[in-house]
């Protein structure tokens, strides 16, 4: 191909031929617009239509781009068409002319010793071409959404909710998470007195509420500290806090619990164990509960049971407790899964007419309380369910109950002929 040269410049290294190539590719009209060819024959060069000033103005802004990187200018050596081969020298070699001095000498020298520039990439050409024409790529940016936990997507009603019996010798274990706030609440009767002391005030808020409650809010994840409160009856409550983010597998604890009371209720008059025959001397161990015989199963299931009525103002009607309508003390068959035989078994089962009672002894200060559930209709119905002492009481006498804890459960069947 016979082209014009452009400021007097050497014939194009191959380099620049492939990108030339390659951009004329992309624009397929260059031809009749951007460079004009050289005549043998002296008929006059084709002109540029009218219409297209634009493109030849974006086109010839890319040939000057490839041909800066390309040409060097008159004092630098030159490269012939063919790739890297030895350097050209400016003018044929001829006869020595008059030296001009030593420091024309050394210019030339020195020009001839400057390495040619690097081409521009074919790319970077193709870039400004479109940006000449308004054509930037999609920045990719974040957005404000997000951030919403998909563990609230498959969690239980009452997974966010932790309730835990009140413990002397126990640190309570509290998760929370960021941007959610999550409320503590102490046995009814005690009283927060002070400023809760925080281990990390930075990076934790807790805020008196109530007499009994406190508001924990974290401003990061990745983090924990301790809490301690204190009370009025001068008791301590230990709480170790984690922090967790807002793609955590784990839903937080929205609601903790302290079942209990910092000062026990009175217990009642006491019920009578055994009533001495006519004339005979009175037994001095059957006039209290705290005196039963070991082998007096009522006795051990009412020490708890001073009032397992329904709570004041409640719909259902009252019906007073009758002790001599426990029974089922060996009619009940459990079974579960998961930790159910460590955590959920309880040491007795038995039932009245209208509750079932579930008797946990001293497993109860570390037990996190599970839900109670009966089958209607083939579907898991939640039922209601409260603690007295050490027995955990279910407002239910179906055949089986289920007991539910995260992944644990137990089911307790009853076996017996009397319903």
């Amino acid at each position: 191909m016979t082209r014009n040269l452009i400021g007097g410049s050497s014939p194009l290294s191959e380099a620049w031929e492939q990108s030339e190539s390659l951009f004329l590719s992309r624009l397929p009209d260059f031809g009749n617009v951007a460079a004009v060819e050289k005549h043998d024959d002296g008929e006059k060069p084709l002109e540029p239509k009218a219409a297209d000033w634009k493109p030849l103005t974006f086109r010839v802004l890319a040939l000057a781009l490839l041909l800066s990187s390309s040409l060097v200018t008159p004092a630098m050596a030159q490269t012939a068409i063919g790739g890297n081969r030895g350097g050209v020298p400016m003018s044929p070699p001829g006869k020595a002319t008059a030296p001009q001095g030593n420091a024309g000498n050394q210019g030339a020298q020195a020009a001839q010793n400057i390495p040619a520039a690097p081409p521009m990439p074919a790319s970077a050409v193709f870039q400004a071409v479109d940006q000449s024409e308004g054509i930037f790529p999609q920045m990719a940016r974040a957005g404000a959404g997000g951030q919403v936990q998909e563990s609230w997507n498959v969690s239980e009603p009452r997974e966010g909710v932790y309730a835990v019996r009140m413990c002397d010798d126990c640190v309570y274990k509290v998760r929370v998470r960021e941007f959610m706030t999550t409320t503590i609440m102490l046995p009814p009767d005690a009283v927060i007195v002070g400023s809760p002391d925080l281990g990390d005030p930075t990076g934790f808020q807790a805020t008196v509420k109530f007499s009994n409650m406190i508001a924990v809010r974290p401003a990061t994840y990745g983090v924990d500290t301790n809490l301690n409160v204190y009370t009025k009856s001068g008791k301590v409550y230990p709480f170790y806090l984690r922090a967790e983010s807002f793609n955590s597998i784990n839903v937080p604890d929205l609601m903790v619990r302290i079942l209990g009371r910092e000062t026990p209720e009175a217990i009642g008059g006491a019920l009578p164990m055994n009533t001495a025959a006519p004339g005979a001397a009175p037994d001095p161990q059957a006039g209290t509960l705290g005196a039963a015989k070991p082998a007096d199963k009522v006795a051990a299931a009412v020490a708890d049971l001073t009032n397992p009525k329904p709570p004041a103002g409640d719909f259902v009607r009252n019906v007073p407790f009758d002790p001599s309508k426990l029974r089922g003390w060996n009619d009940y068959k459990l079974w579960g899964g998961g930790d159910a035989e460590r955590e959920l078994k309880p040491v007795m089962v038995y039932r009245d007419d209208f509750f079932t009672y579930l008797q946990y002894g001293r497993k109860f200060d570390q037990l996190e309380l599970p839900s109670a559930y009966v089958v209607r209709d083939g579907i898991d119905e939640l039922v209601n369910s409260r603690v007295q002492g050490n027995t955990f009481i279910v407002e239910s006498t179906a055949k089986v109950i289920s007991l539910k804890n995260g992944k644990s459960f137990m089911c307790v069947e009853y076996t017996g002929e009397n319903p």
